[in-house]
């Protein structure tokens, strides 16, 4: 159950057979979890929880796409994002390779350049998952470090004080120093709609598999069923099992 889908799909498949339950007038049974009434306030705060994740997911979805664009290039589309100010940065200061100050400064512009890219460790056998919405994948990683990168290029040319009068104003101290400030701001937005993206996963993943869960749940259901005449052949328990199977 790995996929919005694929949770709801159980769900569904649960609900078809919560439609059998309601309708069989001999279904009494002695759990608290799966009575009638029980089944179907469960069955809503379900359909609440996939709500939840849903739109959590779209406001994530949303506050990156806000940020996303300001730090690294996208196939031309943003040319004020941070990496190409920085390449551009690197770029006007190797324009004068007598100035040695320019020198160094670019070769330092130019190590900082190469560490923005996230780099993607390759996943060694029976390394488990990162859990969804924990904000811990590289990418994340380098987006919160795209502050700090672009500070340290700010302190680099700051330093060459009035030497350094790049024709772009968007490579000058001052429009750096706003669109780091505004990534700031915004990589915090991510973080709070990481986290609650995270926080509905989670709750979502208990009325799946907890211990008051729909699998549980379901599988009280066909234990149940299972004691009526007939036992595992009974027609409760046929209809029952291949309404939850989708069959």
């Amino acid at each position: 159950m790995a996929s919005q889908e694929s949770f709801e799909a159980v769900l569904n498949r649960f609900k078809n057979g919560n439609v059998l339950v309601q309708g069989w007038l001999d279904y009494a049974p002695g759990n608290p979890l799966i009575l009638k009434a029980a089944l179907t306030t469960f069955i809503t705060s379900v359909e609440t929880a996939n709500t939840a994740v849903t739109n959590t997911e779209e406001d994530l979805g949303t506050a990156r796409g806000v940020r996303n664009p300001l730090v690294f290039e996208i196939k031309n589309t943003n040319p004020t994002c941070l990496e190409t100010r920085i390449r551009g940065i690197e770029n006007y200061l190797r324009s004068d390779p007598d100035n040695n100050a320019f020198n160094v400064a670019a070769k330092k512009v130019n190590v900082i350049l190469k560490k923005m890219r996230p780099n993607y460790p390759k996943k060694k056998p029976g390394d488990p998952p990162v859990p969804r919405g924990t904000g811990k994948s590289p990418m994340e990683k380098s987006f919160s470090s795209a502050v700090g990168h672009g500070r340290a290029v700010i302190t680099i040319v700051t330093k060459l004080a009035l030497t350094y009068v790049p024709a772009d104003n968007n490579l000058k101290v001052a429009q750096m120093t706003t669109l780091v400030d505004l990534i700031g701001t915004e990589n915090g937005n991510v973080q709070t709609a990481l986290q609650s993206y995270g926080e509905a996963n989670k709750a979502r993943l208990a009325l799946y598999k907890g211990t008051l869960g729909l699998e549980k749940r379901r599988s009280a259901i066909l234990k149940y069923l299972s004691s009526f005449p007939g036992l595992t052949k009974s027609n409760h328990y046929r209809e029952y099992n291949q309404a939850i199977k989708g069959t």
